[in-house]
């Protein structure tokens, strides 16, 4: 699923740019450190409890994205804030389609139904929290 989304992203000027570097190139280093965080929320978003921690974490994400943190954990020179619009349009990116990867593990029918709307649901909630450091209009 990673993989597929990541290469949907990468295909997207839009938003492969918050990967370049200064000199205008994709900076892959900073792309390979994104990608087992990208996992992570993927595992977390599926199976993790829902607690402070978690909420915590989310908050970490959507701080990630903008000046407060954006390229403060990997050292990295990417632009310094991915703006909220591109930051909403991750929703439809990962739950479009989820149902087919599903499938493709096994499963079927009314848990194929469940579980595809348990992870569109999961995936709004954490967007949202993301959001919450963008409550400014600078951000937008």
């Amino acid at each position: 699923m990673v993989n597929s989304w990541r290469e949907v992203i990468g295909s997207q000027p839009h938003l492969v740019k918050w990967f370049y570097g200064p000199n205008g190139k994709r900076d892959n280093e900073y792309a390979a450190k994104v990608k087992p965080r990208f996992v992570q929320w993927v595992i977390n978003a599926s199976i993790r409890v829902h607690d402070e921690m978690r909420l915590n974490y989310q908050e970490e994400i959507g701080l990630r994205h903008t000046p407060a943190k954006k390229n403060r954990t990997d050292q990295r020179e990417t632009p310094p804030l991915v703006r909220l619009r591109f930051l909403l349009a991750f929703v439809p990116l990962v739950t479009i389609g989820a149902e087919k990867f599903f499938g493709e593990a096994g499963v079927r029918g009314e848990e194929l139904d469940k579980l595809t709307e348990a992870w569109t649901k999961a995936v709004h909630l954490h967007v949202t929290l993301w959001t919450r450091p963008y409550a400014n209009e600078a951000l937008w």
